[in-house]
């Protein structure tokens, strides 16, 4: 039994070293530590601890400023021969909070070269603070009376069971094993078990049915993050915070969300820093290795040390000009050169020391301004890229054991991240502009083909590669600092019975997968991976909670061909066989609009296969072919779906999309919801003719839903505006002379209140109007609300509103919109806006 008079805190006599003695002492003897070096330690080394250690290197703060300082940890524990936590004794006045001066220090002796700690911990007698070194989170604070009575009632012999599972332990007990499990368990380990405890399913099926469609967010904040903008090269991404708008309202933490055309990888990063289970896939090869390349950890002081070596040893070997340029390329040739054994075949150390590597070259796409790969560069810049890649490849050739390989391939990645955006500026398609200086011009990426600038800007490939290594670590930290360390947590997050059992990132690695089972798990990078999203074979029936989806717009980007450039330098494999696969239209293998119709039908079923009941979809679309919209929503519904509504969302800036289609692009987006329900509605469709009296009914049941319940003068004002807006008054008052008569007849009325409501057990009407009226009728009530609100229509803005209101039965073309919108309005062509014709004459009331 250990004893203490907490009430001796209150002696001014009471020092650190007494807190050391009395406090800490018996603490750590309680859980196992032993001093480094003993007798007991050459026994059992598995948790250690070192007393008054001296540390002499410089700790390297967030910035490039060196804070350098004597620094004495009064232990550092040990655990399997790894520092794992910086433990420093206060005396019981002083302040031990996250800002606290003792808190700094405790923090820059964590993160100092010489032991990279995870955790850090303070105690002063009184209180004992455990923190997490990336971000300096507090994970607790106890009282240390509290937590002596947890030791003591520890020592006394609770059962073995009770001392691993904190549920099982009694309140007062929880303090102690709270501490033991995050300060003696190996910090992998100590990851998936948290994780793990975290993951467990908490809502029934019933909150998830239950979620409402998201509110539009105003100004998305797209640029706001450095993890995408400046470390990921590509034509279109989603904004991270629609992106985990709709993750938090679809999802509860520990879910598994799926992106099957997961392109940049935001939807993949937001998921795992929310806390829930990441499944990137895309077909593109590129997206695979950058998805994985800025998820992977690294020590972020090793990779800026390293990188500054490579560019040393860069500095040295590139061509002083373009004929020493042609001289190192003399022998350089393409030979099979990956990054790693996950994404193809490796060359061997002596290969790439003897050779120098250059990317085949690859033909270009039709409309290129060259033919092939080699033609966009110059002889100067193929050198200097080759040598620099070379440099990167040899830091980082895995050797030793297993934790040092995988440390050698995450820098490697992490390095070639950097490289790949460089490629983006070191080439003849660069050029400033008038608006973007200096490294912030335009390049092919920008136009949608590899067209030269009339006049290349040739830029440093060294100053350029360090600013994209400064963007990589800015964009890591903040993965790393995720609140809670929640995406470190979910992106090593072991799932079992979800991704079938094969080895290698790429498709062809994998052999009779149908035949494989899931039983191991899958963790970090393994839930990234090259997939074809029509079939998804990949991935388990109804294992997935979420889909999220922002799929290619017909036309309008051949990812595959648009990324020959970057998958030749990383040496990612791209044949036909894999562009058979692309879900575009038009492309290097000319597809046809059937071809991808064909494709994204075939797509949405694998979606609903491997998605779990009641469980939902979202799919962007950013198009105005009308007749497509309607065709994916039906086809989602003979497929199963149920489809719930669409919400218009602004992405943040003008897309690449829209600035090469400025008329067939939309300028937002429709973020299109359907629910997997267990028995989906089917659509019920009556005739009831072209009789205007629908609308009256229509209107009349709108209403009394909105309201929840609505009275005779009600539904009497809002039918009369209805019907002024669209000039049927004449018409009503004609077919019905009396609305009471009306609403008595389709409707129960509470005489009490005076409300009309939907008749028990009876379904919502649908009711079939013409084509033709449909769309006049959403064109007319748009456009009088835009003049009532004093809001400016134009096309794009009322494309986006009438489209999902026009999802029952065939979609109008083109040119029936824009001759309903000629006969009822009248564009300004310089402003591109649309207003309603003045209507001459009076229209009376509706039931005169």
């Amino acid at each position: 039994m250990n004893t203490f008079d907490f009430t001796t805190l209150e002696n001014e006599d009471f020092k650190e070293d007494s807190v050391r003695e009395f406090i800490i002492a018996p603490f750590l003897q309680e859980l196992g530590f032993v001093l480094k070096d003993s007798k007991q330690s050459q026994k059992n080394s598995k948790l250690e601890m070192a007393l008054s250690l001296k540390l002499t290197s410089p700790t390297i703060t967030g910035g490039n400023e060196k804070i350098t300082f004597m620094c004495f940890p009064d232990y550092v524990l040990y655990v399997d021969s790894k520092p794992h936590c910086v433990l420093d004794a206060k005396v019981p006045k002083v302040e031990i909070s996250t800002q606290s001066k003792t808190g700094r220090q405790a923090f820059y002796c964590a993160i100092n070269p010489e032991l990279k700690a995870p955790f850090y911990a303070l105690c002063n007698g009184r209180s004992f603070t455990l923190f997490e070194t990336n971000g300096q989170n507090l994970l607790r604070e106890f009282s240390c009376e509290e937590l002596f009575n947890s030791l003591n009632c520890h020592s006394e012999g609770l059962a073995e069971e009770s001392k691993k599972d904190i549920s099982a332990l009694p309140q007062y007990n929880n303090s102690f094993a709270f501490l033991k499990q995050y300060l003696t368990a190996p910090t992998e380990s100590l990851k998936q078990t948290l994780a793990r405890d975290s993951k467990t399913s908490k809502k029934p099926d019933s909150w998830y049915l239950s979620r409402e469609l998201p509110r539009a967010i105003t100004n998305p904040k797209k640029q706001a993050k450095a993890r995408y903008f400046g470390c990921t090269a590509y034509f279109t991404r989603q904004s991270w915070d629609i992106v985990t708008q709709n993750i938090k309202n679809f999802t509860d933490e520990g879910d598994v969300v799926l992106d099957s055309f997961g392109g940049s990888g935001v939807t993949a990063i937001e998921e795992m820093m929310q806390g829930r289970i990441g499944i990137h896939t895309d077909l593109n090869p590129l997206s695979i290795f950058m998805t994985k390349a800025l998820s992977v950890k690294v020590d972020l002081s090793a990779l800026l040390d390293l990188s500054e070596e490579i560019l040393k040893g860069f500095e040295n070997l590139k061509p002083k000009n373009e004929k020493e340029a042609r001289q190192i390329l003399r022998d350089a040739k393409y030979y099979p050169n990956a990054l790693d054994s996950e994404f193809g075949e490796v060359a061997t150390q002596k290969s790439q020391d003897s050779i120098l590597w250059i990317p085949q070259d690859e033909i270009l796409p039709k409309g290129s301004d060259v033919n092939s790969v080699l033609g966009l560069f110059s002889k100067t810049q193929l050198a200097e890229l080759a040598l620099l890649r070379k440099l990167i490849f040899k830091h980082t050739t895995p050797s030793g054991s297993k934790e040092n390989r995988i440390h050698k391939r995450n820098l490697r990645y992490a390095l070639m991240l950097a490289f790949y955006n460089t490629l983006s500026l070191i080439n003849l398609t660069y050029h400033e502009t008038k608006s973007r200086k200096g490294s912030a011009g335009n390049y092919f990426a920008f136009y949608g083909r590899y067209r030269l600038a009339k006049i290349p800007h040739f830029l440093d490939t060294a100053v350029i590669y360090r600013q994209k290594i400064k963007r990589v670590i800015k964009g890591k930290r903040e993965l790393e600092y995720a609140p809670s360390d929640l995406f470190c947590q979910s992106y090593f997050y072991p799932v079992k019975g979800i991704i079938k059992d094969f080895s290698g990132a790429m498709i062809n690695q994998r052999k009779n997968i149908e035949k494989q089972d899931s039983i191991l798990d899958r963790t970090d990078g393994e839930k990234i991976f090259q997939a074809d999203a029509t079939d998804l074979k990949e991935i388990e029936t109804q294992s997935i909670d979420f889909i999220y989806i922002d799929p290619p717009y017909g036309a309008k980007i051949p990812y595959l061909d648009l990324s020959t450039m970057w998958n030749v330098w990383l040496d990612l494999p791209v044949d036909n066989a894999l562009k058979e696969k692309e879900c575009i239209e038009k492309g290097s293998l000319e597809k046809s609009r059937e071809e991808y119709h064909v494709l994204m039908i075939v797509s949405l079923k694998e979606m609903y296969r491997v998605l779990k009941w009641n469980r939902w979809l979202a799919f962007v679309f950013q198009h105005q072919d009308y007749p497509l919209f309607q065709t994916l929503i039906d086809e989602a519904q003979n497929i199963g779906f149920e489809y719930v509504g669409s919400v218009r969302q602004n992405n943040g800036q003008t897309t690449f999309k829209k600035r090469q289609y400025k008329f067939s692009v939309l300028s937002g987006q429709l973020v299109m919801y359907f629910k997997k329900v267990d028995n989906p509605k089917a659509r019920i469709k009556e005739d009831l003719g072209d009789d205007v009296i629908v609308f009256a009914l229509n209107h009349a049941e709108a209403i009394i839903v909105r309201d929840n319940g609505a009275t005779l003068d009600d539904i009497h004002a809002e039918i009369t505006i209805k019907g002024m807006e669209l000039g049927f008054l004449h018409e009503l008052g004609d077919e019905c002379t009396d609305l009471a008569v009306l609403l008595n007849q389709h409707f129960d009325l509470d005489k009490t209140s005076g409300k009309y409501h939907i008749k028990k057990g009876e379904k919502f009407k649908s009711h079939k109007i013409s084509l033709e009226k449909r769309a006049r009728y959403f064109l007319v009530s748009y456009l009088c609300g835009a003049e009532r609100q004093g809001k400016k229509a134009y096309f794009d803005d009322i494309c986006l509103e009438i489209i999902p209101l026009l999802k029952n039965g065939v979609s109008p073309s083109d040119e029936l919109i824009k001759e309903i919108l000629e006969d009822i309005a009248t564009p300004n062509y310089e402003t591109g806006e649309w207003r309603l014709k003045d209507k001459k004459g009076t229209q009376g009331s509706l039931f005169d």
